[in-house]
């Protein structure tokens, strides 16, 4: 422990060397992005105007100071290794231009005042380029129904990024960090994917799909009950959604005359037995299996005099008789109008050539004027038909020929 003496002295030290320190040196802490312009500004303080200070910048890498540029007055050097994007402007602004990731770390800025005693002091400050690389999904793309899937968005960024993650363009609700979980896996997962990372620099970047395929054993309820009167040959089919879809098929039946009947297709043809009595029920079972697994599904066969396809059947068959019968009536009156139109026709143009004899045979005869006393015989006509005229010149009865 200091004596009072001890610390007496030492506060005089402070004080005295304090009073005789020609400069004061500062340098700032930065953050850039990557591809941008960096610029470390030495501040100095120097307690002689009249002294023109020599300005030296560092790279400090592992403890060890890499001289990077040495200025004084507006001139001075900069080291071949750095020459290429680092410059000095008023001897105490070190520039980079398109500053990289590997330009991130402790820079020294150290001056010296010549002609004043002590003259030097420096200080140090650490660069931050902030970037942001293209991000890649990294999860399992092939997996079981039920599975857990972990899905990771690798991206290198600086500062940390932020995550979400898409499926099929929509944005999947998430808590922002770089790991997606789906704890069990349906084919309702099935999917493209892609992940969006965002640390404030720049653009967001998203990542390349990559789908997510869920493989599941064959679906239930591949089978349908059935009913079929005796002596009936008819025929299952299955429809299964599976996924891979190579499936294989096992069908067997208690059906009597069936039983060694066993089928390895999707559709299983059965004969039933004139004999079978009315109301009986049998059963058929089906088993299909794909690399995931089996499923296994039953139809009961329903024996039965009257089946609902038979009724289908019959009723099918009326209601197209009946439409049938329609056309038919509406044909069979179209052609009855057109055969009314032709012969009403017909008449009126019978009748109307028949006006026009009347008329010529009464014009004939009353512009015949020689004699007085005409006859029946007197009239003479074109055609011989019935025709009605005045037998004598002004006698309205009329006389049949």
């Amino acid at each position: 422990m200091l004596s009072k003496k001890d610390i007496y002295l030492h506060l005089f030290l402070l004080c005295f060397l304090r009073k005789y320190v020609a400069v004061t040196v500062t340098v700032d802490d930065i953050d850039v992005a990557e591809g941008s312009e960096a610029r470390i500004t030495c501040n100095i303080v120097p307690a002689s105007s009249g002294a023109v200070p020599v300005v030296t910048w560092y790279n400090v890498t592992n403890g060890a100071n890499d001289l990077i540029a040495a200025y004084q007055g507006g001139f001075g050097t900069i080291e071949p290794g750095y020459i290429d994007r680092f410059s000095v402007e008023n001897d105490i602004t070190l520039v980079i231009t398109n500053t990289l990731r590997i330009d991130s770390g402790t820079y020294q800025c150290s001056v010296n005042l010549v002609g004043d005693s002590p003259s030097v002091d420096d200080d140090i400050c650490t660069l931050t380029v902030n970037y942001l690389d293209k991000p890649e999904m990294n999860f399992l793309t092939l997996v079981t129904e039920g599975d857990e899937v972990v899905m990771t968005c690798v991206v290198d960024s600086s500062p940390e990024a932020m995550c979400n993650f898409i499926k099929d363009g929509d944005v999947l609700p998430h808590d922002g960090s770089c790991t997606f979980t789906i704890p069990s896996a349906s084919r309702a997962d099935d999917g493209s994917y892609e992940c969006e990372a965002d640390n404030g620099v720049g653009n967001k970047q998203k990542s390349d799909n990559r789908n997510l395929e869920v493989q599941y054993k064959p679906d239930k309820d591949i089978a349908n009950d059935q009913t079929v009167p005796p002596g009936e040959t008819f025929t299952i089919t299955s429809t299964v959604t599976a996924n891979p879809s190579d499936v294989t098929y096992l069908w067997t039946t208690d059906l009597p005359g069936n039983e060694d009947s066993v089928n390895y297709r999707p559709t299983f043809t059965l004969k039933v037995s004139e004999t079978e009595v009315d109301g009986t029920i049998y059963l058929v079972n089906i088993t299909v299996t794909n690399i995931i697994g089996s499923t296994t599904d039953s139809a009961n066969i329903t024996i039965s005099e009257t089946t609902a396809e038979s009724c289908n059947d019959t009723t099918g068959l009326t209601i197209g008789m009946f439409f049938v019968g329609i056309i038919l009536g509406v044909l069979g009156f179209y052609i009855a109008e057109i055969t009314h139109n032709k012969i009403k026709k017909k008449a009126l143009s019978k009748e109307q050539d028949a006006d026009k004899r009347k008329q010529d045979t009464y014009m004939d005869y009353g512009g015949d004027t020689g004699e007085q006393n005409q006859t029946y015989q007197d009239l003479q006509h074109k055609v011989e038909e019935s025709a009605y005229v005045n037998v004598k010149a002004g006698n309205k009865q009329k006389g049949k020929v």
